[in-house]
């Protein structure tokens, strides 16, 4: 008697959790790297991360959608630096509430 494993089942019992397969956003960077999430590391989602290859800290998850089984696509985005609101965006804040 054959038996075969059909395209959804994992031939491997040891890979559990899912891959996001990233992208850095870094300027500069583009780095692409395998994340695996599982259960013990699923704090990584919610939280910000650092980027292997440029090693800038601050980074967040942002989920691009699924790819396949057990595979989404995500972005791993960073604020920008160095910028604030201008005079411009308090002066017409403060215009509205003056009265």
């Amino acid at each position: 008697m054959q038996t075969s494993v059909s395209r959804n089942e994992s031939r491997t019992t040891g890979n559990e959790g899912i891959i996001y397969r990233t992208v850095c956003h870094n300027p500069g960077c583009g780095f692409k790297f395998d994340l695996r999430i599982t259960p013990q590391n699923a704090s990584l989602l919610g939280g910000s991360m650092v980027c292997p290859h440029c090693k800038r800290h601050g980074g967040q998850l942002k989920s691009q959608g699924r790819i396949s089984e057990k595979l989404f696509a995500a972005k791993l985005l960073f604020r920008a630096t160095g910028v604030g609101s201008t005079r411009s965006d308090d002066d017409e804040k403060e215009a509205d509430s003056r009265y």
